[in-house]
C-alpha cells in the first residue's frame, strides 16, 4: 500500500496535511518532499490528519520529528488530529507525543488556531 499526502491551506501560514496509507520506509521521501515547500518563516502551524494513516514506521515518525524541528526552528508548530490508536500507541511507546498538542477532531483544532490568531491581534 502506498501513502497519499494531500496539503490543504486552511488559513495563512496554516496548513492541514491528511496521510492516508502508509508512512513507512518506502513512502516517507515522497511525503518529505511535499511537505518541504510549507517549512518557511510565515508557515505559523502544520495539522497532520492522521485519521487515514494505517501505519507508521520509524521513518514515519522521523518524517513528523523533522517537520516539527524544521518549522518549530521558524517559530511554527505542529499538530497531530484524528490519530488512529495504533498510530498513537507507536508514538506513545517511542515517547514522541510530548510537547505535541493532539486534538480530537478539526473542529477543535480550528478553534484553537482561531484563538490563538485572536490573541496575537489583541496583542498588538
Amino acid at each position: 500500500m502506498s501513502l497519499i499526502t494531500k496539503i490543504e491551506k486552511r488559513k495563512p501560514g496554516y496548513y492541514m496535511v491528511t496521510l492516508s496509507g502508509r508512512l513507512d520506509g518506502n513512502t516517507y521521501a515522497d511525503c518529505e518532499e511535499e511537505i518541504r515547500p510549507l517549512l518557511v518563516t510565515d508557515t505559523q502551524a502544520i495539522m497532520f490528519d492522521m485519521s487515514e494513516l494505517d501505519y507508521i514506521s520509524s521513518m514515519g515518525l522521523r518524517v513528523i520529528l523533522k517537520t516539527r524541528k524544521d518549522i518549530g526552528s521558524k517559530g511554527g508548530s505542529i499538530h497531530l488530529i484524528n490519530m488512529q490508536p495504533q498510530i498513537e500507541k507507536v508514538f506513545e511507546i517511542v515517547n514522541l507525543l510530548k510537547g505535541m498538542t493532539l486534538f480530537a477532531s478539526l473542529e477543535e483544532a480550528d478553534a484553537y488556531f482561531d484563538a490563538m490568531q485572536k490573541k496575537v491581534l489583541e496583542a498588538r
